[in-house]
């Protein structure tokens, strides 16, 4: 007896819908998953230098010109604030910076001149094209990653405008 073609024509139709499904909700996955997910997908960018407002990672907080003011801290960050929306946090028990966000401030720019309110085209530039994109918060945010030196800066964008900078070594779970 002949095998009808309709039946072999669903198979195939199920097999695609099911394989178009997957890719989707991988990406959407992607665009939405935490940032260390997205490092195997980049090269490296070398960002030792790299500081906001010449405040670099892994500096003592006694170093700061600016005198930092406890805010606030959660079980594994004590953050601190330095006023005009900028914040910096060490692991507890240690005074060695490992994140850096500014806000609003913008006379805090990055060592290659990025500030709040530069233009995702201005950031491409300066920090090149290996980046990841991902979303959080209703912002899209590109990101560059140091993996030799294990650290990351993201640009958060609002209508493609930087709106927030957060600068931070690998270890840090938002």
């Amino acid at each position: 007896m002949r095998k009808k073609p309709f039946k072999r024509g669903w198979s195939f139709i199920i097999i695609f819908i099911t394989v178009g499904l997957s890719y989707g909700i991988y990406h959407i996955y992607l665009y939405n998953a935490p940032k260390q997910n997205h490092y195997s997908r980049v090269s490296s960018t070398h960002l030792e230098q790299e500081s906001l407002g010449g405040i670099q990672l892994l500096q003592s907080l006694d170093s700061i010109a600016r005198e930092p003011k406890p805010n606030n801290d959660i079980e594994r960050y004590q953050y601190y604030d330095l006023g005009h929306e900028t914040t910096i946090a060490t692991a507890r028990g240690d005074d060695k910076i490992i994140l850096i966000s500014v806000y609003s401030d913008h006379t805090m720019s990055t060592a290659r001149d990025i500030h709040i309110g530069a233009s995702a085209d201005e950031v491409i530039k300066a920090y090149g094209t290996s980046y990841y994109k991902r979303g959080e918060q209703g912002a899209e945010i590109i990101g560059y990653v140091d993996k030799i030196n294990h650290r990351s800066i993201e640009f958060w964008l609002q209508d493609q405008k930087v709106d927030m900078i957060r600068y931070c070594v690998d270890s840090v779970v938002m």
